[in-house]
């Protein structure tokens, strides 16, 4: 079993609250997601370039229970809250995190999922290191990017890739010490054999991240209330008949 797997049972759950309200799902209502395929498990690309993942699997359950008629589509993740907010598609739904600073600009479910960002390094030791004056990769953009950015010291190097992929293979090259990146994703990395020796996840003093985010969400343009009201409803069914739990299943317990 994986550090993952045995600590997610602790960390990884749901913020639904109180019971499935009423609300009339009766008309089918179309729904244009946005992802960037780039981020396994979360959302990637099968060998048919059809965008899977625990995110997509979430969404399309969500819209079966809602009565919602999903379509996905992938784009760069820096440009996903900026098309959301000009209303070229409906919903984004990217392992996103939700913060006081994007609540500005979208609006969110509830969370879906929660498990905080840690870092991955070449070094060995299960004692607690320090991130100072290392070269910390990190996907350019996303929350851990501006988490690193406000509480990492100032004689951090922060190195931003367009994706996780780059900063990892980056990391296995030597040219940078440690990646900051969500715990799912570092598993993953850590599950190939030749990386499963050479890398580990790491203690460190220097960055708390006890109360790093109130977990993912899936965002709406602000105030599409209608949309919203309908994604929470179904992500509150899915976890009621346990559909929700079969899918987390199917992504994270299978790594023991």
């Amino acid at each position: 079993m994986t550090y993952f797997s045995r600590t997610c049972g602790l960390l990884c759950f749901l913020f639904f609250s109180g019971s499935v309200f009423s609300l009339d799902i009766s008309k089918n209502m179309p729904v244009n997601f946005v992802t960037e395929a780039n981020y396994y498990p979360f959302e990637y690309l099968d060998e048919l370039k059809q965008i899977q993942g625990f995110d997509i699997d979430i969404a399309n359950a969500v819209c079966l229970k809602a009565n919602l008629s999903c379509k996905f589509y992938n784009q760069s993740f820096d440009s996903l809250l900026l098309t959301l907010q000009f209303g070229r598609f409906d919903a984004v739904i990217a392992a996103l995190d939700i913060t006081e600073s994007r609540k500005e600009k979208v609006d969110f479910s509830n969370s879906y999922y929660r498990f905080p960002p840690v870092f991955v390094s070449t070094t060995n030791s299960k004692e607690a290191f320090s991130i100072v004056g290392k070269f910390i990769g990190v996907q350019s953009d996303s929350s851990n990017h501006h988490y690193l950015i406000k509480h990492a010291k100032k004689n951090s190097f922060i190195i931003s890739y367009l994706s996780s992929t780059k900063a990892f293979s980056d990391l296995r090259n030597g040219k940078i010490d440690v990646v900051f990146a969500d715990h799912a994703v570092v598993d993953d990395f850590l599950s190939k054999r030749q990386n499963n020796d050479k890398f580990s996840v790491m203690q460190t003093e220097d960055v708390f991240l006890d109360k790093f985010s109130a977990g993912y969400g899936i965002a709406v343009k602000k105030g599409n209330m209608a949309l919203l009201e309908r994604i929470n409803y179904g992500l509150a069914k899915i976890k009621e008949d346990g559909t929700y739990q079969t899918i987390y299943d199917r992504y994270f317990e299978s790594n023991k």
